[in-house]
């Protein structure tokens, strides 16, 4: 059975940067992190810590889980009499 998993992150500039800056930020995270698909992305802008950012919501790529092999038990002979 195929699991998702989402993830948050945010992406913030400085608010003295221009929009451009920001929408680099997004471009280069998301070549990055290549998520499966954006759930939700939303636009702050806090005038007080003087910031603007993305909040994003998203899938991560599909990847099997693979368990690491343990070693099988060795078993002992035994005799029988």
């Amino acid at each position: 059975m195929q699991e998702k998993l989402f993830k948050a992150t945010t992406i913030v500039i400085p608010d003295v940067a221009n929009r451009l800056v920001l929408e680099e930020a997004f471009n280069y995270w998301s070549k990055e992190t290549k998520p499966a698909s954006i759930l939700h992305v939303h636009y702050y802008h806090d005038m007080e810590a003087h910031v603007r950012g993305y909040q994003v919501v998203y899938e991560e790529p599909w990847m099997p889980y693979l368990q690491p092999e343990t070693p099988k038990e060795e078993e002992r002979a035994h005799l029988v009499v």
